[in-house]
């Protein structure tokens, strides 16, 4: 009975070791979560930027062009009710409106002064008209006075020395008199013509900031100026909502981007910058569509850095231009840039996660070979986010481990 059992028990055995080592020959190499390949391709040397898309030509929604006259003096408005975000407009269509409750108050203390300075231009023509009439009504007499003179003078002449020379003297005196009162008239005239003139520009003025002011409240119903996707404003990284104030200092309220000029705006470390040159291809990813990778290239760098909000140095500006791949990129969205700066061939390519430094900074990996592990010092000479480029030390299927073995 056992002869029979162990006759039966020696083939399966010799069948599940034929399974094992079929198994072990023919398994998924990527199957080893404790393990990992060299493998040799291409490797890209890489500068990683996080940005937002960003259209490059766009239509601005501002304020109303009167509000930005110095002569309105209206600090700033809330926006009341607005669009929602993202909403396709049509020229013409509501974009929001300002709050009109200071402008109409505004538009009371104007009236009232522009009533009070009619009133002092009808007043300043009646008195002029009252002082001019009577200064006329002088040199008239003053004229008839001369006349009178006149005649005495001519009939002085058969009367005595004494006498015609009193009647002279009569007669250059009402000449003074005359012209006196007709100085007199012209500096009356000129004083009363400025005063008018002063009344006038003062209504002119005011007649002119009124009529502002019912023009801004007309114009406090904003409207899209061309079709367009409308995206709000930002003011320090802050987007313009219903609460929000604008004035002419910040005067912008919406933007119609033009989406076919959609790119990825991203700021990069002064560290890496000199890498950095147009033309360059970019592999972007965009949060809204995580299984997609966009193909880019930088189209423009700036020339001056600007001061990180949240670190201390500097980043530039880089733009790149993305294709969109048949889909509907909107500004605002966040992406994910990897700007290559260098592509080799046939290189062979370590993940970062099985290479290991000691403290004089020396790489190395665990190599496993059969049953045995050697700890084996690599020659790196590039690296990515995910990739060390190896020149000594290994070469392609190597099998290296995620992990230090264990010690014994």
């Amino acid at each position: 009975m056992n002869k029979n059992r162990w006759q039966l028990l020696i083939p399966l055995a010799l069948l599940l070791i034929v399974l094992l080592g079929y198994w072990l020959l023919t398994r998924d190499k990527n199957s080893e979560p404790d393990h990992v390949r060299v493998t040799k391709g291409v490797f890209e040397i890489t500068v990683s930027a996080t940005g937002e898309i960003e259209a490059l030509e766009s239509t601005n929604i501002t304020i109303p062009k009167i509000l930005e006259s110095s002569n309105i003096r209206v600090r700033h408005l809330a926006i009341t009710d607005m669009v929602k975000e993202g909403t396709v407009v049509k020229k013409g269509d509501f974009i929001a409106t300002l709050d009109p409750a200071e402008i109409e108050d505004r538009i009371r203390q104007s009236f009232d002064r522009l009533e009070r300075f009619k009133t002092n231009l009808d007043n300043a023509l009646i008195d002029s008209s009252l002082v001019l009439s009577d200064a006329r009504d002088q040199i008239r007499v003053a004229q008839d006075n001369v006349y009178d003179q006149e005649i005495k003078v001519e009939q002085s002449q058969f009367e005595s020395k004494a006498t015609q020379r009193q009647a002279q003297i009569s007669l250059d005196k009402a000449h003074r008199n005359l012209e006196q009162k007709r100085r007199n008239y012209d500096q009356t005239r000129r004083r009363h013509i400025l005063n008018i003139s002063r009344a006038q520009s003062k209504v002119d003025e005011e007649q002119g900031i009124y009529d502002n002011l019912e023009q801004l409240k007309a114009d406090l119903y904003i409207t899209a100026p061309t079709d367009g996707l409308l995206v709000y404003a930002r003011y320090s990284n802050q987007k313009i909502k219903v609460g929000s104030y604008v004035s002419r200092w910040n005067p912008l309220i919406a933007i119609l981007p033009d989406l076919s000029t959609l790119q990825s705006v991203v700021d990069v470390k002064e560290i890496d910058i000199t890498k950095i040159k147009e033309g360059l291809e970019v592999k972007v990813k965009i949060d809204a569509f995580p299984n997609e990778e966009f193909k880019g290239e930088v189209v423009r760098i700036a020339n001056i850095g600007q001061q990180s909000d949240n670190d201390f140095f500097n980043t530039f500006k880089v733009e790149i231009k993305v294709d969109p791949k048949d889909k509907l990129l909107m500004p605002g969205m966040t992406s994910n840039n990897r700007i290559v700066v260098e592509s080799i061939e046939d290189a062979l390519i370590v993940p970062r996660l099985a290479v290991f430094s000691d403290e004089e900074h020396q790489h190395f990996v665990y190599k496993s070979e059969g049953l045995s592990v050697i700890k084996q010092e690599i020659k790196i000479v590039g690296e990515n986010d995910q990739y060390y480029r190896v020149i000594e030390g290994v070469k392609e299927k190597d099998r290296l481990m995620l992990h230090p073995p264990a010690k014994k």
